[in-house]
């Protein structure tokens, strides 16, 4: 493309401070797939409006034949917290698996996702896990999901978050434990430590809003990584309401900056260590990425080299990143 001379990249192998885990920031490739992040608006358009007759978590089809808890979860069959509708998942992707529909609209932008109704949803969350724990004491590793649209791997349009239960945490979760764990020796906590030179540092740091310290991690884990931690709080069941509130108001703002940049698919995880237990080595995190767009000529943004050999790419540093989320936060 330029005469067939010879062109140099510039490729960044970073690995995260606390697993290893492991990136390659390629940011001239950025141009070229940019393309594929953005979304067909009308193509987007049609096939929302095709699911909308037949959608299971619509009004209607929630009250109708959403599954039901069993009374020692729920004595009502489901759990309500304002907007937010808590019922069993049809297929369990965990021991125990909830879902919950934050709002009945069936169509949202990211831009509309409000503080309001992802903290209601969170909530709905929470009392799942506490009444979990209280009927299947064993069972103490819980975490939250959220896949929206086909490409994050959602096959249902109107949003929903996952709630997901088990007496064994997952592998990721597994990881930041352990290395957590074998931190503390040294004598300090690895997450406090973390954003105080995060903090210091100034470059991928974004703020501290109502406990919570939002930043951009240095190894990310996707496109867009954006990463909250409440210091301190290990677990679900530690959050106060204005650390939960945080929360969601960060990730409405997160998903603000995606709805400008033309992104309309994220993943997001909130994890913890065992409910009910006091750990001092681990903090409460969540953890936002974006996905690629929804078009006819889709591409995915998961190769053979994030699927079989582990090692993810991204296209823009995450000190990049940052700068253009702190206006999001102010």
């Amino acid at each position: 493309m330029a005469e067939f001379k010879t062109a140099t990249q510039r490729l960044e192998h970073r690995k995260d401070p606390l697993t290893g885990h492991s990136v390659i920031v390629s940011k001239q490739r950025m141009d070229y797939v940019k393309r594929f992040i953005q979304s067909d608006a009308v193509f987007m358009d049609e096939f929302v409006r095709s699911t909308e007759a037949n959608c299971p978590f619509c009004p209607d089809a929630v009250e109708r034949n959403a599954p039901k808890f069993p009374p020692d979860i729920s004595a009502e069959g489901r759990i309500k917290v304002g907007e937010a509708i808590c019922f069993p998942s049809l297929f369990a992707h965990q021991d125990f698996n909830a879902l919950v529909v934050p709002t009945q609209q069936h169509r949202i932008q990211l831009n509309e996702f409000s503080p309001q109704m992802l903290l209601d949803a969170f909530k709905a969350c929470l009392t799942y896990f506490r009444r979990v724990c209280s009927a299947s004491p064993a069972v103490r590793y819980a975490a939250i999901a959220m896949n929206f649209l086909p490409p994050a791997g959602s096959t249902i349009v109107h949003p929903h978050v996952q709630a997901l239960m088990s007496d064994i945490p997952t592998q990721s979760v597994t990881k930041l434990i352990e290395s957590s764990q074998s931190y503390a020796k040294n004598g300090t906590d690895y997450w406090t430590d973390l954003v105080e030179t995060e903090k210091a540092m100034g470059v991928r740091y974004i703020t501290d809003m109502r406990g919570v310290h939002w930043l951009t991690p240095f190894a990310p884990m996707g496109l867009n990584d954006v990463e909250g931690i409440v210091c301190g709080k290990p677990s679900f069941d530690a959050l106060s309401e204005t650390e939960l509130y945080g929360l969601a108001d960060g990730i409405s703002r997160v998903l603000k900056y995606y709805h400008d940049t033309d992104v309309r698919s994220f993943n997001a995880v909130m994890y913890s260590d065992q409910m009910g237990q006091s750990a001092d080595y681990f903090s409460l995190s969540t953890r936002i990425v974006s996905r690629y767009g929804y078009k006819p000529n889709f591409v995915s943004d998961v190769w053979a080299l994030q699927y079989l050999l582990n090692e993810q790419e991204v296209y823009e540093s995450p000190e990049e990143t940052s700068v253009k989320l702190r206006k999001y936060f102010q």
